[in-house]
């Protein structure tokens, strides 16, 4: 996330700070009590530990931002509606994260926790076209959109894995972006900027589809795993893609 932070050339506006800390203030708490609620529905005795990694998973996430944002060189005048629903999207994917502190009660919640996944995926289309609608993209929010992404196919693999879904492998599909930035501070020509790509946006869409699928009570193994591997196949595969186009992309600029 290191491009999200980076020093802002210009001020940011103080009534779009504003409106960031309130969403924060009402998002933070709205994911604790979320999950408690959750845990509880599902009769989970630890119900607080789902509240409390929550908490644990939300602090520092909203603090990073906040700081982000503040530094940030954001060029309007207020937050605006996408980066709203972007920040409340990782709220409830914070919410989602404190549920693997009661796996047991995993399998109880059903469909109430699959309708939540999906309304976060759904979600994730409309952040993107409320800043087109509204000329507010930002590079900020662009960013943390990309970071809100990683964060839900993460959480959501984590679920798929204590649900006995998958196997612990499934999480390499999570961990997959934050290996390539890592990477890319010992191969910079992996930090190129790619072209936009319609195959990147669809399998996204496929990847982020089939977590949701994962977690349905009707699907279990071996399909399940079948489904799972199929998923991390064709995302390695874009990535791989991805590599070789940004490999040949700095061959021709040397």
């Amino acid at each position: 996330m290191d491009k999200l932070f980076a020093t802002a050339d210009i001020a940011v506006s103080p009534h779009a700070q504003r409106q960031a800390w309130v969403v924060v203030a009402v998002a933070l708490p709205s994911a604790v009590v979320g999950a408690f609620a959750l845990a509880s529905h599902a009769g989970a005795d630890q119900a607080l530990a789902a509240a409390a990694l929550t908490a644990c998973v939300i602090c520092p996430a909203s603090a990073l931002v906040l700081l982000g944002f503040q530094r940030s060189a954001y060029p309007h005048a207020r937050l605006g509606l996408c980066n709203m629903v972007t920040l409340l999207r990782g709220a409830a994917i914070a919410a989602l994260a404190g549920l693997l502190a009661v796996p047991d009660a995993l399998g109880a919640l059903g469909y109430p926790l699959v309708a939540l996944a999906a309304v976060i995926l759904g979600l994730d289309g409309v952040d993107g076209w409320a800043a087109r609608r509204t000329g507010l993209s930002s590079r900020f929010g662009a960013r943390l959109d990309v970071e809100t992404d990683v964060a839900f196919a993460l959480v959501m693999a984590a679920l798929a894995v204590a649900m006995a879904k998958v196997g612990p492998w499934f999480l390499l599909l999570g961990l997959l972006r934050p290996a390539f930035l890592i990477a890319g501070r010992v191969w910079p020509w992996l930090h190129a900027p790619l072209a936009p790509s319609q195959r990147r946006r669809v399998v996204a869409g496929v990847q982020m589809g089939g977590q949701v699928a994962l977690l349905l009570p009707v699907l279990s193994a071996p399909l399940s795993y079948w489904l799972g591997a199929a998923i991390l196949l064709v995302v390695l595969g874009s990535f791989l893609r991805d590599i070789q186009a940004l490999r040949r992309q700095a061959g021709a600029l040397a």
